[in-house]
């Protein structure tokens, strides 16, 4: 297999990042930082060239056979806190179903990998996010990771634990399977509880439904912003890639969090 060309994969002429001293690469800079600002989320549309879209949606489908199958509830701010009753908002549990392809079973050849590991995009999101080192997570489980969700499956409600997810959509659903998301709804002071509960309640008035396509490149800083993705319906899969890094070196998750995972593996 001949590997592809990093510019037969991302799309250059459209997003420079190999260009840091070009005006395409301060404006696109420029118009992603502000959008980061107001709204959480920024998507670089098209990023992934559309010939290359299905073959590496096909790879991680193939997959689906060896990942870990994810399917219990999870909650709100994923540690439970005693000191409140069972049923408040930061308690509440919501369904949580999906495969997940781990980055020890993405071949070294796969796309995916050159686009993780092509440092133009590493500078360019250390840029974006205005950290001063910015690191590819070493996990051998997560640094590079897709999820995959069929017929029913979804991500309940929550916060990210890390403070920015990077992610690409390599395949939509039939229907569902929509990211909603309440950008700025918390902040390091107040957990807004009240505000979390109207989400859950209604979100059709206190959420956005984000508009992504695939081949999007997506940054989304969900620490501070609730979020989900929509039960998937129909038989085609929802496909997304996600991309690890971290402003410290040497990243991996935690021991507990990978034994979890590895429950879900097939036996």
């Amino acid at each position: 297999m001949v590997e592809p060309r990093i510019a037969e994969i991302i799309d250059l002429d459209r997003y420079p990042l190999d260009q840091p001293a070009s005006d395409g690469y301060r404006s696109l800079m420029t118009d992603e930082q502000a959008a980061l600002r107001d709204r959480a989320l920024f998507s670089l549309g098209g990023f992934v060239r559309p010939e290359m879209i299905a073959p590496m949606a096909r790879e991680i489908e193939d997959l689906v056979p060896v990942a870990v199958r994810y399917d219990k509830p999870r909650i709100t701010y994923f540690d439970a806190d005693s000191a409140l009753p069972p049923d408040h908002v930061h308690n509440q549990a919501h369904p949580c179903r999906y495969h997940q392809v781990l980055n020890y079973q993405i071949g070294n050849d796969s796309p995916l990998r050159r686009i993780f590991n092509w440092q133009p995009l590493a500078e360019f999101l250390r840029q974006l996010c205005g950290y001063q080192t910015f690191y590819r997570s070493e996990c051998p489980h997560l640094a590079l990771s897709a999820k995959i969700a069929g017929e029913g499956d979804t991500d309940g409600w929550h916060f990210d634990t890390n403070d920015v997810v990077f992610s690409l959509l390599l395949q939509a659903p039939e229907a569902g399977g929509s990211f909603e998301y309440a950008p700025h709804l918390r902040t390091r002071e107040d957990e807004r509880y009240h505000a979390v509960a109207d989400v859950i309640a209604d979100p059709g008035t206190h959420a956005i439904e984000a508009p992504l396509s695939i081949g999007d490149l997506t940054v989304f800083f969900g620490d501070l912003s609730f979020h989900r993705v929509t039960p998937v319906k129909g038989h085609r899969r929802r496909v997304v890639a996600l991309f690890c890094y971290d402003h410290r070196p040497g990243t991996v998750f935690s021991a507990s969090y990978i034994r979890t995972l590895q429950k879900g593996l097939p036996h």
